[in-house]
């Protein structure tokens, strides 16, 4: 898997920074206001440390190897790996394969 390779979607792809991203359950379709999205990534894409003051962040990797900070801990995570951001932490990551990585995100809202 890399950024060459053309996802299968059944809805629309769209970039964010350097991110495609299928938006697999929006928020709007249920009253429990969860999302799942699907992210296909490049080798060293990291988006800025933040912070989700209402909701957790929970990332599955599907394929690839990303490392996460989350608070003060580093994490690695690999393929059929999932890990939570808790709401009120800062946390980022890079995506440290070569290849890219591949993953879910859910989150509440």
């Amino acid at each position: 898997m890399n950024m060459n390779t053309h996802p299968r979607s059944n809805g629309e792809l769209r970039c964010f920074g350097n991110t495609l991203v299928a938006i697999r359950f929006s928020s709007l379709a249920s009253d429990d206001k969860i999302s799942v999205i699907e992210h296909w990534m490049p080798w060293g894409e990291t988006p800025p440390l933040h912070v989700h003051h209402r909701e957790d962040e929970v990332f599955h990797l599907l394929e690839g190897e990303m490392r996460f900070q989350i608070g003060q801990r580093e994490v690695r995570a690999s393929a059929r790996q999932t890990l939570v951001a808790p709401k009120g932490i800062p946390h980022s990551f890079r995506v440290e394969s070569v290849a890219g990585a591949h993953c879910l995100t859910i989150t509440w809202r």
